[in-house]
C-alpha cells in the first residue's frame, strides 16, 4: 500500500531578512517538482499563523497520514513533533530554516533533493523527547515535548530578542546587551530524579534531549537521542565568560569547561528564589518552578545514516 504523505510548508522559513541560514531559498513549486521527480505524491498544507503547524498536524493524524513532512525550520519541526509524540505517524523533514539542529542530529542533508530521497527510502528510528510537565508550579494538562533543549537563565531571558535578531531586526542587539548587563544569577535548586538536590547560582541551566541547540551550538555532546535520559548542564561561569565559551564552541571547540556541571536524569525539577523565564526549543513558556521529564521512544522519525558516536547510542534501531 502506498504511503500517504502530508507536506506542512512554512512559507516564512529561511526568510531573506534572516542574518544567518544554512539552507537554500526555494519556492513551494520547486519543492513539489522535486517530489514529482522522485515519484512521491504529497498533499500540501501551508502555515499562516503561529502554532498553525500544530493544528495541521492534528488534522493529519485524524485523516490517517502515514508521514507528516515538516518543510521549514526548527520551529516548524518542533510544533509538528510536539503533536506526533505517541502516535504512529512518522516525521519527515525538509530543511528550509536557519540552523536546522534537528535535521543535523538526524543526519538529514540540507540539499533538498537528497532529503527527499531519504523520505522516499523511509528509513525510520524511534527517538526520545524531553517534556515540560509542570510550569509555574502547576501540572500542565498536556506536556509540551521538545527534541532539542529547554532551559532556565540568561538564555531564556534574551530568547525573544535573539529570535527577533535572527529575523533581521538589528535593534534587538542593544536589547540583548541591556538584558545581559542587567542579568544576575540567583540561588537555584536543581532536583535530579527526586533524589539529588544541587544548590547553584548557575548563569544558565540547559536540559538537553539532543546535543545541538540555538544557533547550531553543540552545547551537550553527551546527549543522545535514544538514551532515555536528559542531559542537565549547569553553567556556573560568569555571564561574560559564558558568552566567550559559547563563541568558542560555535567555532568548533569542544563543549568542556571546569565551570560546567553535567548530570543525567529521567526527571528534573528547577526551583528559583526569583521567578525565571523558561524556554523549550524555540518557544518561551512561562516561569519557574518547572519540571522536565524524558519520554523514551517518543516519536518515529525518518533519518539518514547515523553513527553511534555522534547523536545516538545505537547505530541500528
Amino acid at each position: 500500500m502506498k504511503k500517504k504523505y502530508l507536506l506542512i510548508y512554512n512559507p516564512h522559513s529561511g526568510d531573506k531578512k534572516r542574518i544567518f541560514s544554512v539552507t537554500q531559498k526555494i519556492t513551494l513549486e520547486d519543492i513539489l517538482a522535486l517530489f514529482k521527480r522522485n515519484n512521491i505524491t504529497v498533499d500540501v498544507a501551508q502555515t499562516s499563523h503561529e502554532n498553525h503547524a500544530e493544528e495541521l498536524t492534528k488534522n493529519a493524524i485524524r485523516q490517517g497520514y502515514d508521514v507528516v513532512i515538516a518543510a521549514g525550520g526548527d520551529g516548524t519541526i518542533g510544533e509538528i513533533a510536539n503533536i506526533l509524540v505517541g502516535t504512529k505517524t512518522a516525521l519527515g523533514i525538509l530543511p528550509l530554516g536557519t540552523y536546522m539542529n534537528v535535521a543535523r542530529m538526524l543526519s538529514i542533508p540540507t540539499d533538498l533533493e537528497k532529503a527527499i530521497e531519504l523520505i522516499k527510502k523511509g528509513n525510520t528510528r524511534d527517538v526520545d523527547a524531553g517534556a515540560v510537565t509542570r510550569l509555574e508550579g502547576e501540572k500542565l494538562r498536556e506536556p509540551y515535548y521538545f527534541l532539542e533543549s529547554a532551559g532556565v537563565g540568561l538564555e531564556a531571558e534574551i530568547h525573544d530578542h535573539a529570535q527577533a535578531l535572527e529575523h533581521g531586526d538589528l535593534r534587538e542587539i542593544w536589547k540583548i546587551i541591556k538584558t545581559v548587563k542587567e542579568y544576575y544569577s540567583y540561588p537555584t535548586k536543581v532536583i535530579i530524579n527526586n533524589s539529588e538536590t544541587i544548590e547553584t547560582k548557575a548563569t544558565v541551566i540547559t536540559i538537553s534531549n539532543g546535543s545541538y541547540t540555538g544557533p547550531a551550538i553543540n552545547i551537550a555532546p553527551q546527549a543522545k537521542l535514544d538514551d532515555h535520559r536528559l542531559t542537565v548542564s549547569l553553567f556556573t561561569m560568569s555571564k561574560f565568560e559564558l558568552i566567550r565559551f559559547l563563541l568558542r564552541v560555535k567555532t568548533g571547540s569542544t563543549a568542556h569547561s571546569k565551570h560546567i556541571q553535567v548530570y543525567r536524569a529521567k526527571e528534573v525539577k528547577i526551583l528559583t528564589r526569583k521567578k525565571r523565564k523558561v524556554h523549550a526549543d524555540a518557544r518561551l513558556f512561562g516561569e519557574t518552578p518547572v519540571e522536565f521529564k524524558s519520554k523514551p521512544k517518543a516519536i518515529t522519525v525518518i533519518t539518514g545514516a547515523v553513527s553511534k558516536d555522534t547523536f545516538f547510542i545505537n547505530k541500528n534501531k
